[in-house]
């Protein structure tokens, strides 16, 4: 039996990560962890080298871009999906600009999300871990 994709969410909504934590795991067949701040999501991706992140724009203290830029300093190339309730043109150049595969517009169904993930594995080359 092949290895499930981990997919990391970061959102600090109990309800909402619930809700796709558990739609991610039984429809879409994957290993999904959970970050709810900026700390979670280092020690998370240092430790469990997730093949996907699914990142909030509006974490607690300094926001979801704030992650994504400091990923990207440390020379984290991992595959990223923005989640925005706010997807302003500039949040989108800023998430492109950051190196993010796609920004998904929040509410979203989470057959969607699944769909967006497949097709990104499916693009992304393979990691060893």
């Amino acid at each position: 039996m092949p290895h499930r994709k981990r997919i990391l969410l970061s959102d600090d909504n109990e309800g909402f990560s619930t809700l796709l934590l558990e739609s991610l795991h039984e429809h879409g067949g994957f290993h999904v962890l959970h970050a709810r701040e900026e700390h979670e999501v280092m020690e998370t991706i240092q430790c469990h080298k997730p093949h996907i992140l699914l990142l909030d724009d509006m974490l607690p203290h300094k926001g979801g871009l704030h992650v994504l830029r400091q990923l990207r300093e440390r020379g984290h190339r991992l595959s990223t999906i923005l989640m925005t309730v706010l997807p302003t043109q500039k949040i989108v150049r800023d998430a492109t600009e950051l190196g993010a595969s796609y920004v998904f517009p929040k509410p979203f169904s989470s057959q969607a999300m699944i769909e967006k993930i497949q097709e990104l594995l499916k693009r992304a080359p393979p990691t060893k871990h």
